[in-house]
């Protein structure tokens, strides 16, 4: 089995071609991911005007250093912002929109905002998702009838951005650009690529359902490292053939398996008993003992409760967007479901 916390050489591949491949893995239109670009630029180039570090947008001068300055006359930063600011509505109903002269009355009016619709329909983890895709979907339109490409739209991202961050309505631009960057896992995985080329979703070998649980674990679990490298190892030894350096995923493995959920659930009720007695070095969780599940009718609705108590995720009230969202979904279900056995089974230690 393989080991990513420690720190691989980085592909040779160019960044903006890794960066689209992962965003395609992740199921993505291309009209998405134009929009996705322009995001992709827009979250660094305002975290490096707010927190007065150029370091943060460094790595995006690499994207867009090759390009001319790409005309905004088509697509109107005002139409562009719009989106971000009735996207970022969501998570804050107080922001302010931008005053700048020549603004019509009435263009930021919250009457037809249509992301709130995901206000009431969806919960948590799939309200942040179908928010953020709608988002993107909808920039990407709007870029797209104006035949922007997409390192274009990273420049216009990074443009827009500045020329916004030097007007009266500085403060309100960043506000929206960054209250719209409360993401599920699966998106942050790929926008975090162009301020960190070296993160682990930059490895074009690596199994998509690996990228996204790896990035969930270190955000929902970063206050235990070495339980999170725990269970890093745990998914290794259901996943992966144990073979030293080996990063092959088992043959029984499929994504497109319509039976890879409930598979997964009993792999890690089967396998984490032994795995705990021969790794029991987990951090801060602690064995108490209790009883062991026999029945799923006993164990889901203890598995329901805990994933939207701690992560604020329930089953989705429509289907699946990409399959990104289904990969970060299957991986809070990985965690929440080895929290509960390591919780509640008699485990020997």
């Amino acid at each position: 089995m393989f080991n990513l916390f420690k720190k691989k050489n980085k592909s040779n591949n160019d960044l903006l071609d890794i960066w689209l491949n992962f965003a395609r893995e992740n199921g993505f239109s291309e009209g998405q991911i134009i929009g996705l670009a322009y995001f992709n630029s827009a979250i660094p180039t305002v975290l490096a005007n707010v927190n007065q570090d150029q370091t943060i947008v460094a790595p995006l001068q690499k994207v867009i250093s090759e390009i001319g300055i790409a005309s905004s006359e088509g697509a109107n930063v005002l139409y562009l912002f719009k989106e971000l600011f009735y996207a970022a509505s969501t998570n804050d109903n107080e922001l302010n929109p931008l005053t700048l002269d020549g603004i019509p009355d009435g263009f930021f009016s919250q009457d037809d905002n249509p992301y709130f619709k995901y206000s009431h329909s969806e919960f948590g983890f799939f309200k942040k998702s179908k928010v953020s895709v709608m988002l993107i979907q909808r920039m990407g339109k709007i870029l797209e009838d104006y035949k922007i490409s997409v390192p274009e739209a990273f420049q216009l991202g990074h443009s827009h951005m500045n020329f916004l961050l030097n007007t009266t309505s500085r403060l309100n631009a960043a506000n929206a650009v960054i209250m719209s960057n409360i993401l599920p896992h699966y998106l942050a995985g790929i926008i975090e690529m162009i301020p960190n080329p070296n993160s682990l979703n930059s490895q074009t070998d690596l199994w998509i359902f690996s990228k996204i649980f790896h990035q969930t674990i270190s955000n929902e679990l970063s206050n235990d490292a070495l339980f999170c490298e725990w269970l890093w190892y745990f998914h290794n030894a259901i996943f992966y053939e144990n073979k030293p350096g080996s990063n092959k995923v088992k043959s029984e493995w499929s994504l497109d398996d319509p039976k890879f959920e409930i598979n997964m659930l009993e792999a890690i009720m089967h396998v984490l008993p032994p795995f705990y007695r021969g790794n029991n070095k987990i951090g801060s969780k602690q064995i108490n003992p209790g009883k062991s599940f026999s029945k799923w009718e006993e164990f889901f609705p203890i598995l329901n409760e805990h994933l939207k108590t701690n992560y604020g995720v329930q089953s989705p009230a429509d289907t699946f967007v990409n399959k990104g969202e289904t990969c970060n979904y299957l991986a809070y279900k990985f965690i929440a479901s080895s929290q509960i056995i390591l919780a509640n089974s008699k485990v020997e230690k």
